[in-house]
């Protein structure tokens, strides 16, 4: 499954800040252009929030001449807007309008085989499940109404990060109102298949803390994730637990996720299954059927998505 070994290549290589170029179609010797295409279908509760559409195009071009120690990636993404119903009642909506935008645009420095300089526009340390479709095991992020919990995203700043076999750190400084905004990783990769970070970050709107590990058993994963935030005037603090086993078997596969805890000031619980099928190197597709506890509400939601990769 191509998709699910660019995935774990991320996860077991500590691709430790930005989208991880895995670059499949060479233009010239240096450069090189990848991406994909994301569409989806999904419903919720008994049919009458019926919505689909395409959810991101991404295209990527990665710089990187053989004898120099200088690299760069642009990455252009276009999403499509939806309005999502985080409650069964309707009551709680959130709008997305269409966005053409750059994600991961960075330079980088490669010092020596183990340490890098990046600065640009770079992608958040935080998160076992990945920003983009291509890195994640079923079709919804972990939060309730299919909503990430990691306090940050891109943002522009400058990295160092020092990568072993073993472990890895990183510290990240961007841009804030009144100060510095930083993140921290830590990561432990000494024992074959297994994968353990921990990501701190500080801004002046949000104090956050991440931890999670993965382990590959022959043709299982699991994944285990605690993420902490406070953001600056507001009194709930975000506590959420994620477990996940995937399964794969050939060019199909399942995963079962658990999450729940505290989020958004709201208590609740979300229990996840989707099979999916690899129908060739480039396509992967996927359904998934989750079923949400908020407070005193609940709501049952069917995805259906397809991937291109290229």
């Amino acid at each position: 499954m191509k998709i699910k070994k660019e995935l774990l290549a991320s996860l077991t290589g500590v691709a430790l800040f930005g989208t991880f170029a895995n670059a499949e179609i060479p233009i010239t010797d240096d450069l090189s252009a990848y991406g994909y295409i994301d569409a989806y279908y999904e419903d919720t509760d008994t049919g009458d929030n019926l919505e689909g559409g395409l959810a991101e195009f991404e295209l990527g071009f990665s710089f990187a001449p053989a004898e120099s120690k200088w690299s760069a990636v642009a990455e252009l993404s276009f999403r499509d807007g939806r309005t999502t119903e985080v409650t069964d009642s309707g009551d709680d909506t959130v709008d997305v309008p269409d966005d053409l935008d750059f994600e991961t645009v960075t330079i980088t420095y490669a010092a020596s085989d183990a340490l890098s300089f990046t600065i640009g526009n770079i992608l958040s340390y935080q998160g076992f499940e990945t920003y983009d479709a291509t890195g994640l095991f079923q079709y919804s992020y972990q939060g309730y109404g299919n909503s990430p919990v990691y306090s940050a995203a891109y943002a522009y700043g400058a990295c160092a990060d020092y990568v072993t076999d073993d472990y890895a750190l990183g510290f990240w400084i961007g841009e804030a109102d009144d100060s510095a905004s930083v993140e921290f990783l830590a990561a432990y990769t000494g024992i074959e298949d297994l994968t353990v970070k921990f990501i701190y970050a500080d801004d002046p709107g949000y104090e956050s803390m991440n931890i999670w590990a993965s382990y590959n058993l022959g043709d299982f994963t699991f994944a285990a994730e605690y993420t902490s935030n406070e953001f600056e005037g507001v009194a709930d603090e975000d506590s959420v637990y994620m477990a996940l086993a995937y399964y794969s078997f050939g060019d199909a596969g399942v995963t079962l996720r658990y999450s729940g805890g505290e989020f958004g000031g709201q208590d609740f619980d979300k229990y996840t299954v989707s099979p999916s099928y690899a129908f060739s190197d480039n396509v992967f597709g996927l359904i998934e059927l989750s079923y949400e506890e908020v407070e005193d509400t609940d709501a049952t939601a069917l995805a259906a998505e397809l991937i291109y990769s290229f």
